[in-house]
C-alpha cells in the first residue's frame, strides 16, 4: 500500500486530488498516460485524477471545482505561433486540441490560484501562456550540451537550484541531478516568472510566480525518477500546497 493511501485508510484523511493533463496516443485515436505521473502523486500522499482534453472548454470550470491541485504533464510541441514564430523542421507538433484544452485549463487554474506544477511541455505552456517564447531547437545554439534523448542513452546533468525558490526549499537542497529529454527551452521568460533552475550551460531548467502559492515547472522529468527522495519532493510539494488550498 503507497503511503498516501495507506495515510487514508488509516486516518480517514481525504487526499488532495490532483488532476493530471494526458497526452496522445501515437496513432492520435487515443488518450495516452505514462504510469509515472499518477503514480508520483499517490507516492506524494495525493490522489491522481486524468483530465481529458477532447471534451467542452466549458466544462473546465466544473473540473477545477473538483481539484485540489493540477500537474501539467510533457508532450509534443507548441505552435510557435503562440510567440510570433514558424514551426521550426525538427518540431514535433503538438495535437491543436489538447494545446487549446490546456491554455484554456491553465487560464482557469491562474484565475483561481489553484496550486499547478508543470513538467517538460507543462513548463514550456506555463511561459508561453505568460506571453513567454521558447528555444526550438537547443542543437541550433553553439556550445549546449544534449538535452535529447538519442537512442537508449538517458542523459542526466547537474541542475542549479535558486536558494529560496518553492522547488528548492521543497528539495532541500541548491542543486539537482536531473535526467534530460528534451530539444526546447524556455527563450523569453513570460510576465511574472522568474528563472528558478538552470543547466551548466545556461539552459533554463525551471521557472515559478513566487506570488502564487505554486505556479512553478520544471523541464527535466521528476515523475521518472520518483524513486528518488530529490524528484518525488517536487510531487509532494504539490500535494502539500494542495492540502493547504483545500
Amino acid at each position: 500500500m503507497s503511503p498516501g493511501a495507506a495515510a487514508a485508510k488509516g486516518m480517514n484523511v481525504k487526499c488532495p486530488l490532483i488532476g493530471i493533463t494526458m497526452d496522445t496516443t501515437d496513432n492520435g485515436k487515443g488518450y495516452y498516460l505514462s504510469f509515472e505521473y499518477p503514480k508520483s502523486i499517490e507516492l506524494a500522499g495525493g490522489m491522481p485524477f486524468p483530465i481529458p482534453y477532447r471534451i467542452d472548454q466549458g466544462l473546465i470550470p466544473s473540473i477545477v471545482d473538483m481539484l485540489d491541485g493540477v500537474l501539467f504533464t510533457g508532450g509534443n510541441d507548441l505552435d510557435p505561433s503562440l510567440y510570433g514564430e514558424e514551426w521550426h523542421p525538427n518540431a514535433i507538433h503538438i495535437d491543436p486540441e489538447r494545446q487549446r484544452f490546456e491554455l484554456a485549463l491553465m487560464a482557469e487554474v491562474e484565475r483561481r490560484r489553484v496550486p499547478a506544477l508543470g513538467i517538460c511541455l507543462g513548463s514550456q505552456l506555463m511561459n508561453v501562456y505568460r506571453g513567454g517564447s521558447l528555444v526550438q531547437f537547443i542543437p541550433d545554439l553553439p556550445g549546449k550540451l544534449e538535452h535529447r534523448r538519442l537512442g537508449d542513452v538517458v542523459r542526466r546533468h547537474p541542475v542549479k537550484l535558486e536558494a529560496g525558490s518553492q522547488v528548492a526549499r521543497a528539495i532541500g537542497k541548491t542543486e539537482v541531478d536531473a535526467n534530460t529529454y528534451h530539444k526546447q527551452a524556455v527563450k523569453r521568460v513570460g510576465r511574472g516568472l522568474r528563472v528558478i533552475a538552470t543547466a551548466p550551460d545556461g539552459v533554463v531548467e525551471g521557472l515559478e510566480d513566487p506570488t502564487f502559492p505554486l505556479f512553478a515547472a520544471v523541464q527535466w522529468h521528476p515523475e521518472r525518477l520518483n524513486n528518488e527522495a530529490d524528484h518525488l519532493a517536487l510531487f509532494k510539494l504539490l500535494v502539500e500546497k494542495a492540502r493547504e488550498a483545500k
